[in-house]
């Protein structure tokens, strides 16, 4: 992260630079025009024409390098190859300017000098400024056309020159020291940009994770204050039984003792069905808090299955579906906690039967891929829509087919499910199409499997 932040750091330098010299494309061959014009007393055509050829071609890799850069907007782990282009680029530039020492110098001439020696001056001021907030190209300045402005002057030799040499170097320092402060103003400055940047997308991202985090919690508290009424039912419903029942014995109403027996009865129905809800709650509170503890055996899968659907048949009867049993012959054992394969498919068989109103349910197991087992219920009923099908398996979800059906149940038993499959390391996959039924496959590992012991048995 560090790394990428410095990239693009330096990227941005490269690009102050550079846009700092975009009108050098174009002006700096004019300036050469007129140099070439005003040098033709003291210099051959010849000699000024391929000064100019080569001041003119060395403009053009830079004119290139700062279009592309422009036009690319670079990646920060870029930067590098980008500040090795530029720079090699600039180089050439600033050589072929800075070639008029050897192109336009007329020895002992003191008016031709001068004005080069003023005109380089110009240059490494000018330049230094300009990309000084690119180190790589400022250094370039520097060595290039402060080499020249040293060089030029000693080529002649004597005092005054030898003078003007001396000058020059102070003068370069001078620029060099206010080139770095440049450097690190700009430096200073982009980082602020860039914290800035950085500060505003964070806090986007923030705001937008905290809008989700809110459409949550209030699904959550939605989920919940319907878990809380269908709950309220479901409790209401068999205490009322088992306080009403027990109101009757205890004031005798009838004398017949065959009808104590029948409220009895009665009374323990309902006493099981608190019990049944009870532990549902605490199953799932004992998953979502992840202490749900495995008691692992070799189960028959196949024999586990024939006694759940012989549980729910008489539910099944009393609702006119037809339960049909498809287990694969020889299947092999699996290693699992039995009474939490047990709950996995009584949960899926009562959600089947539910919603399937005269028509069929079938529980399956079969051999999965990859060495693995799959078993699930499948079934013709009213199907679930395809934005409830993330929900149900949701703590307190249901789908909104739910509302026209008289049991509405809890919305506990998906979500138990699907806890329990993924204690067994395993995953659990829903395939519905709205009033066409639905399948439920859950699919557990090959490292569950036991052949041998299948085999043996």
């Amino acid at each position: 992260m560090m790394r990428e932040r410095a990239g693009k750091l330096r990227l941005d330098q490269l690009a102050l630079a550079l846009r700092n010299l975009g009108p050098n494309h174009f002006l700096m061959p004019m300036f050469a025009a007129i140099i070439c014009v005003m040098y033709h007393r003291w210099v051959s055509v010849v000699r000024l024409e391929t000064w100019f050829a080569l001041l003119t071609a060395s403009v053009i890799p830079l004119g290139l390098v700062s279009q592309r850069f422009r036009k690319g907007l670079p990646d920060a782990r870029m930067a590098e190859v980008w500040i090795r282009r530029a720079t090699l680029a600039y180089l050439l530039f600033a050589l072929g300017w800075a070639s008029m020492v050897v192109f336009l110098w007329a020895p002992h001439d003191d008016l031709n000098n001068l004005v080069i020696v003023l005109l380089l001056a110009c240059t490494v001021a000018g330049n230094g400024a300009l990309v000084g907030s690119s180190r790589p190209l400022a250094v370039v300045v520097f060595a290039v056309y402060g080499t020249a402005l040293v060089a030029a002057p000693l080529r002649d030799g004597g005092l005054i020159y030898n003078g003007i040499a001396a000058l020059a170097v102070v003068f370069i320092f001078y620029l060099a020291w206010m080139s770095l402060q440049i450097y690190r103003t700009a430096r200073d400055m982009l980082m602020l940009r860039n914290d800035k940047s950085d500060l505003i997308v964070a806090l986007a991202q923030a705001k937008t994770e905290s809008d989700i985090a809110r459409e949550r919690a209030e699904a959550a508290s939605l989920a919940k204050s319907q878990f809380l009424a269908n709950m309220s039912h479901e409790l209401r419903t068999p205490l009322n039984a088992i306080l009403g029942f027990s109101e009757l014995i205890g004031a005798r109403a009838f004398t017949d003792v065959e009808k104590h027996y029948e409220y009895a009865s009665l009374i323990h129905g309902s006493g099981q069905h608190l019990l049944t809800l009870i532990n549902d709650v605490l199953d799932l509170a004992k998953i979502e808090a992840g202490h749900f503890e495995l008691r692992e055996s070799d189960v028959d899968l196949g024999r586990l299955i024939d006694d759940a659907a012989a549980l729910m048949a008489p539910r099944a009867q009393s609702g006119g579906c037809a339960l049909e049993v498809a287990v694969a012959r020889a299947l092999p054992l699996v290693h699992a906690d039995e009474r939490a394969l047990k709950q996995i498919v009584l949960n899926l068989l009562s959600n089947a039967i539910k919603f399937t109103p005269g028509g069929e349910v079938r529980v399956f197991a079969q051999a999965g891929p990859g060495g693995g087992i799959v078993f699930g219920v499948a079934d013709d009923g009213v199907g679930i829509a395809p934005e409830d099908q993330a929900r149900i398996f949701e703590t307190f979800g249901q789908g909104r087919h739910d509302v026209a059906i008289s049991d509405k149940g809890t919305g506990l038993g998906l979500p138990i499910a699907l806890g329990l499959v993924h204690a067994h390391g395993g995953t659990i996959a829903l395939e519905s199409e709205l009033g066409r039924g639905t399948r439920v496959s859950v699919h557990l590992p090959a490292s569950r499997v036991r052949e041998k012991l299948k085999a043996a048995s």
